[in-house]
């Protein structure tokens, strides 16, 4: 049985790549965070925080590349005064503390997204056609050595 796979692409280019949702484009924890990410960006009160001149916006920390392009966004930002450095202390804690616990996942396939689609509201996402290929076996069952 062939199953979609998610298409979220991280900020290394490579696809997710996990088993995708019934009627999604995008895997379990890639689907929570676009919703949780677009709640943001379609709620009015965000807009003005989101159009104040001292933020940044900050994608998903979910690979090596995402949290070094983190840190990058929160010393340029630091740089050009339009961020506080209270506020950037605790933005490069919270990206050490991200880079921390990405050191303990396992490392990525590599499954460079060649080609996108643009979805209404901005979001780019891998080519719909990759599938995995599932058997619906059952394993074997475990038993307790004495």
């Amino acid at each position: 049985m062939e199953t979609p796979l998610c298409r979220h692409i991280k900020a290394n280019g490579i696809q997710c790549r996990a088993v995708a949702l019934t009627e999604n484009p995008f895997c379990y924890a890639h689907d929570r965070m676009h919703r949780f990410h677009k709640s943001y960006r379609l709620h009015p009160m965000a807009k003005s925080y989101l159009n104040y001149t001292n933020s940044i916006q900050l994608n998903a920390l979910e690979d090596r590349e995402s949290v070094q392009l983190a840190i990058s966004q929160v010393v340029n930002a630091l740089a050009t005064n339009q961020l506080e450095s209270k506020r950037a202390a605790v933005l490069l804690y919270g990206l050490q503390l991200a880079a921390r616990n990405i050191t303990l996942l396992k490392p990525a396939e590599t499954n460079t997204v060649r080609s996108v689609q643009t979805t209404s509201d901005g979001l780019d996402l891998a080519e719909a056609n990759p599938t995995l290929e599932l058997t619906l076996e059952s394993p074997e069952p475990k038993t307790l050595s004495a």
